[in-house]
This record gives structure tokens, sequence and C-alpha cells, in this order.
């Protein structure tokens, strides 16, 4: 069984000082009748910018307590720089007792740099940069593609009269950089215009001004013509292949792919790569995350694009019959309106699945990441708080008897937040960053656990709910959540020793007798006001009530857990609640660093599980659909490879178009089958993009064990709802893609049709 506490100096343990250092700390806990807590700390650190600022008297007036300064603000002469103030006082200051920091303002921008919120905003900056590249090399490589398709004579009559190889070549390159010279203009105008409108629509996103740096030009400059090189490398290497001969033949139709089933198998492969290095070899941490990022995520997005062939196949296979039945067309009229030039067909699916696919596997992802940390039904209906002294026992019962609490449904918990001492092992590598204290909950075991309607409806992952309401009753004993069993590695029969804050010199021991299944713990603690002395904490664990209450000096209870009655009006309960609070009110009680403290007004916290599910949800769908915006936006702007791919796809196929025509085709049927090719582009898009999402989103869930993000069992949840919009958006400007071409080639006549279409071969 877990010990009690003790001393500790280095590695000896409950030697006869130590024993007597123990005595000593209980002797002056509020074990004698004295009301002696801490307040909680650790929140601010420096100037406090949500604060209201009143002279120290008022101040004093409101804490309770006489308040000492902690932050000395000093203005420097105009002839002295903050380096040189910085080189003279920064030894010197730090040397007094307790030390003294200087912060100046390059010190709080760079704090202010490096926090979340400004990392999460460079990373989506540099995640747009990443888009729009891929966007200007998909598009630029379809425009490029389908001029070289269709300028094959010309091409041949030049090599003929003299150019070379390489001066071909030169021709698409400088084409190609042509191309992306004028949207590399243009895109600066439009995102100039954007910001521009941004700042007077939305004045707090750039409170500092709207500057557009020569760092934006210069890197979006060198993206988008590094990116032309490359997207001219493939079209420029068919030109080169383009003999003088070719000149004098008739226009060659285009030769189907027939290595697609092949290019499907190996894609096959690589895409099961993923999952299999996530969650089947064994490999460390640090290999796994390299291989993950390194190479087998690059395979996935390899495997992808190699099964998209596969794709636009078998859509135009088995999904064509049904949009021509709808369309109202003959099915054998599209029966090959993708296939006959794949690799056109192909690319237009690629541009659109780069924005769609990411804005699949984010919303899932996402999601899926939610799932552990929404609370589930073994919450109790709120959590309150009487700060900051408590209740006596005498004032305890009445909480029970306030309207709208059910009367067996009120448990009083002893909870405070202790730093966890790991010893010469140090704390585990899996473990986050905040992660080095847990909160511990004291609570009735046998009501807590037991097998007969328990007040806390916890599903055990290892050890047996009899044996481990018998441990903790027996005193010295924990039960721990299953995320973070498994990010120390710790199990049952194992030991976490904690630094009680109220006595740092003390050490708390507890034995492990029980792991649970502990969904939301997170965002409950951190709602609730019972991480008392840090921002962040590592888990929330269970313990015999009066074990915390005695081993980490806890004099009055502070929270309870209550269920209300079906028909209870909360605010109602809440207001009780108030008023039993403010029967401490004026009472004195000793804190520890400031002295005696007069509690003139306390107050009682309510935090309903509902309430908490609310934000968690509102704090969700805000984040996830902050990463979404920029795929749409990326899917939006890709849509234009579609109306490439339409445009190109009339061309080539005007003399056939004329002789359907001619031969009794009406213009409404010329028009739905250019729909129909766009419709089927989108949902060749959508499959992909959907197999993409789903495959990408469950190995991110599973990666977040090993990357420090949150160490459970991997969760996945597939937002239908949120990826139907995706889809639906997709269709939609896909549809808006091929309406102008489909109108344009209605309303050709059948003369017009045939000149063109002899004139293009």
């Amino acid at each position: 069984m877990g010990s009690r506490p003790s001393q500790a100096t280095g590695d000896q343990r409950g030697d006869q000082g130590q024993s007597d250092a123990t005595n000593a700390a209980r002797q002056d806990s509020p074990q004698d009748g004295e009301t002696k807590i801490r307040l909680p700390s650790g929140f601010v650190r420096g100037v406090a910018a949500d604060a209201i600022y009143v002279r120290p008297e008022i101040a004093s007036q409101i804490n309770g307590y006489s308040v000492k300064p902690d932050v000395l603000q000093i203005a420097i002469r105009d002839t002295v720089t903050i380096d040189e103030f910085r080189k003279v006082w920064q030894k010197k200051l730090a040397t007094q007792v307790p030390p003294m920091e200087l912060i100046d303002y390059s010190a709080v921008r760079s704090g202010l740099e490096s926090t979340r919120n400004v990392s999460g905003q460079q990373s989506q900056a540099w995640a747009a940069t990443g888009m729009a590249s891929l966007a200007a090399i998909f598009i630029i490589f379809s425009t490029l593609s389908m001029g070289v398709t269709e300028r094959v004579r010309e091409f041949a009559m030049l090599r003929a009269i003299a150019l070379t190889r390489t001066q071909i070549a030169s021709m698409i390159a400088i084409e190609s950089l042509l191309l992306a010279i004028i949207g590399w203009l243009g895109g600066l105008l439009a995102g100039w215009i954007m910001v521009l409108v941004g700042s007077r629509v939305l004045p707090g996103l750039f409170s500092s001004g709207a500057v557009l740096g020569w760092t934006c030009v210069l890197l979006t400059g060198v993206t988008v013509m590094v990116g032309a090189i490359g997207a001219a490398v493939l079209p420029a290497w068919r030109a080169m292949r383009i003999q003088p001969l070719d000149a004098m033949s008739s226009r060659p139709s285009t030769r189907r792919l027939q290595s697609w089933p092949a290019m499907g198998i190996v894609g096959l492969a690589l895409v099961t790569l993923t999952p299999t290095v996530v969650f089947a070899l064994p490999l460390s941490d640090a290999t796994r995350k390299w291989c993950y990022s390194f190479v087998t995520y690059p395979m996935l997005l390899i495997g992808m694009i190699l099964l998209a062939p596969a794709v636009v196949v078998l859509v135009e296979r088995y999904v064509a019959p049904t949009i021509t039945a709808l369309l109202r067309l003959d099915s054998r009229m599209i029966r090959t309106q993708l296939s006959s030039n794949l690799w056109r067909s192909v690319g237009a699916t690629l541009a659109l699945s780069v924005g769609l696919g990411l804005y699949a596997s984010t919303q899932t992802w996402g999601y899926s990441m939610l799932v552990p940390f929404t609370p589930g039904k073994w919450l109790p209906d709120a959590l309150v708080a009487f700060h900051p002294v408590g209740l006596s026992e005498e004032d305890e019962p009445m909480i029970s008897e306030v309207d709208g609490v059910q009367n067996d449904g009120v448990m009083p918990l002893a909870i405070e937040q202790a730093k966890v001492d790991w010893g010469e092992k140090g704390q585990p590598t899996r473990l986050r960053t905040g992660a080095d204290n847990a909160v511990l909950c004291g609570v009735d075991p046998a009501r807590a656990f037991g097998d007969e309607q328990p007040f806390l409806n916890l599903t055990f992952v290892e050890g047996e709910r009899s044996s481990t309401i018998d441990a903790l009753n027996a005193g010295g004993s924990c039960v721990i959540a299953e995320d973070y069993a498994m990010a120390s590695g710790l199990g049952i029969g194992d030991s976490l020793t904690f630094i009680p804050p109220s006595a740092e010199h003390e050490r708390v021991e507890y034995e492990i007798a029980g792991i649970v299944r502990l969904p939301g713990w997170q965002w409950v603690t951190k709602f609730s006001g019972v991480r008392r002395h840090f921002v962040r904490t590592g888990t929330l664990l269970f313990a015999n009530r009066s074990d915390i209450q005695a081993d980490f000096h806890l004099p009055r209870t502070e929270f309870f857990w209550v269920n209300f009655q079906p028909d209870a009006n909360r605010d109602e309960v809440e207001a009780s609640f108030q008023e039993i609070a403010q029967r401490q009110s004026g009472e004195t009680f000793t804190a520890e660093g400031v002295g005696a403290v007069q509690s003139y007004r306390p107050f009682a916290r309510m935090t309903t599980t509902d309430n908490v599910k609310k934000a968690i949800k509102i704090r969700a769908d805000d984040m996830i659909w902050g990463m979404s915006y920029l795929p749409l936006i990326t899917l939006v702007v890709m849509s234009l490879a579609v109306a490439n791919t339409i445009i190109a796809s009339v061309r080539s196929r005007t003399w056939e178009f004329g002789v359907m025509r001619s031969v009794g085709v009406t213009r409404g049927q010329l028009a739905r089958m250019v729909i129909a090719e766009s419709i089927l582009i989108g949902v060749a898009a959508c499959v992909l993009s959907l197999s993409f999402g789903l495959i990408a989103g469950w190995c991110g869930v599973g990666m977040a064990q090993f990357g420090g993000w949150f160490a459970g069992p991997p969760s996945f949840r597939i937002p239908w709802t949120h990826l139907g919009i995706g889809f639906a958006l997709t269709l939609t400007l896909c549809l808006l893609a091929g309406l102008w071409p489909a109108i344009k080639t209605g309303r050709a006549e059948p003369l017009g049709l045939l000149q063109a279409g002899r004139s293009l071969q």
C-alpha cells in the first residue's frame, strides 16, 4: 500500500529528523481547529492585462489582506538604452532575495511571438503558401499539357523549320513563367486589396496596421517561379518528343491509359503502409514520428496520386449510369468521357483533391481528437466550489437541502493540485509540457465506484471494481486515468509520489489500484477552478477523501459534486449555493505567505457539465473550422482547373459534337453531356478526397499519442455532415465550371461545330 506523508532529503526517507519535521508540520496543520489554507497561485506572472487597477489600500480591502508589490515598472532616461541598463543591473537584480527579473519590450515581444496563437498563425501562413503553390502548379500544368496536346502540328512544323528540342522546351518554360508572373502580380494585388478591406472591416485583426512586407513579396515570387518551372517539366518533355513528321500526319487520337490497374495496386500498397507504420510496427516514438513525417505521409500522398486514375475509371464505370439517368441521357454517350483522355481528367481530379482532401482530413482528425476531450456520462451534473474557505461540517448538509438538488445527489470532495515527484528516473517522455502535476480528487470510494448505482459510472480498464474500492478504503491507493497510464507507462501496483503545495518538504505516495476511462477530464478541470496552482495539469486521479484531506492539509471541504432533479432551475440552484457561501462572510483564515485573511464575500462557483460541453463544442468548432477555411479557399481556386479541363475537352471534341448534332442530338442533350462530365470529375474528387481524409485523419489521431498531444487510445469519428458540406461545395463548383462551356456548346450550330472541329484537326 502507499505510504503516508514523509519528508524527503536525497534518497533518505523516514529518519528521525524527518519524522520530527513531519510532526511539526502536522502540528501546524488545521487539526488544532485553526482554519489554514494556501491561496491559489501560479496564474499571473508579471503585469496582469485582464485586471482592474486600484490603489493599494483598495486592493488590500478587496483581497482581505495587505498586499506587497511584486512588479516594479521603471522609466529609463532617453540617454540610456535598455541594453546598457541591462548590462549594469541584470546581475545585480538577479542576486537579490527574492531574485528579480528584468523584462523589457523585446522580452515581451519574444514571448508573444512564441505563444500558441502566433505560432498557429505562422503555421497557417506557411500552409497557405504551400497550398497556393500546389494550386499554381496544378493549374499551370493542366494549361500547358492541354496546350501541348492541341499544338502538336505547330511544334512539329517548328521542328521541321529549324528549332531544336531545347528551344521547344524553352518555349514551354517561358510560357509557364509568363503565366506565373501574371498570376503572381494579380495575386499580390488581390491579396493587398483583401488585407486593406480586412483592416477596415475587422480592425482588431490588424491593430498595428496592414503591411505587405518585402519578405512576403519575395517568398511568394520565388515559390511561384519554382512551381512554374516544376509544372513545365512534363509538358516540355512531351513537346520535345514531337517529331517533324508529325506535322504531316492527321491528328492522332489520345491513347487511353491502360496501366491504371497496376498503378492502382501500387498506390493501394503505399496507402496501406501509412496505418501500418502508425499502429502496427514496434518503433520508438522518435523513430515513428520521423518515419511518419518524412516517409509514410509522403508515401500516402504518392499512393493517392497513383490511385487517382483507378478512381476516375471506376467512377466513370459505376457512377456514370446514375448521372446519365438523372440527366435523362443515354449512358453510351458518356461511357468513355473521362477515360478517353485520362491524364486530363486525373489532373482535374487531383487539383480538386488538394483542397478537398485537406478539408476532409482536418475535419476527421479534429472531431476524432475531440472525442476523448468531451465529458462522458460518468460526470455528475455539476461541480460546485465554495471559495475561498469552503464550508464547515455544519453547513455541508445544507447543499442537499437546496431545491432542485437530488437528496442523494451530493458528494463532498477533497481536491488539490500537486506536483509529481518522479525522482531520479525523471518524467516520462510521453507526458506533454505542463503535465508535471496532477489534480487529486478525494472521494468516498464505496459511493463513488460501488457496484449498485455508483455516483461516478466509470469504466475500469485495469483492476476489479471491488478490489479497487477495498484498496482505496484501506488508504494509500489511487485510481488513475487510462490516458495518463499510457503516457507515463504506469500500471497497477506502481506508485506516484506527490509534493503537497502547503508542505513542500513532505512527500505523499499513492499506489495505483485501478485504471479507468475519464473522457473529458481535461476541460472539466480547466473550467471548474480545480487547477489551483498551475495553469496546466497532467491528469485527474481519485483517492480516498480522508487521505487527501490529511496528506495535503485541507481543513474544509471546498468542492462538491451534485446531481440535479429533472425540473431544477439551475439559476435558482446557483443562487441558493451563493447564499450558503455567504454564511462564511467575515470569517478570518490563515494563508501561507500572507497571514490573516478576511473573507468578506465568499462565493459559490457552479460549473455544470452541460455548459462545459457547450463551451467545448463552441471552442472546437472555432478551431477546426478555422483550420478548414484555407483548404476550402484552395478548393475554390482549384475549380479553375476543372474549368480548364472542361473547356479543353469541349474543344478537342468539337468535330464529334458537330457530328452528333447532325445526326439528331439536341442542344439540351449536348449541354447535359458537358455538365455530366464536370459532375463526374467532382464525384471522382470526392471519392479520392474522402479516402485520403479518412486515412490521414485516422493516422493523425494515432500519432497524437506519440507526439505529446494526447496519450490515450485513438478514437475515430467521421463528421459526415461537415464532410457533406465540402462535397456539396465541390459538386457545385464543378457544375458552375461546366456551365458556360455547356451553354456555349449547346448554342453552336452543327455546321459551325464541324468547321471548328476540322480546323483543329
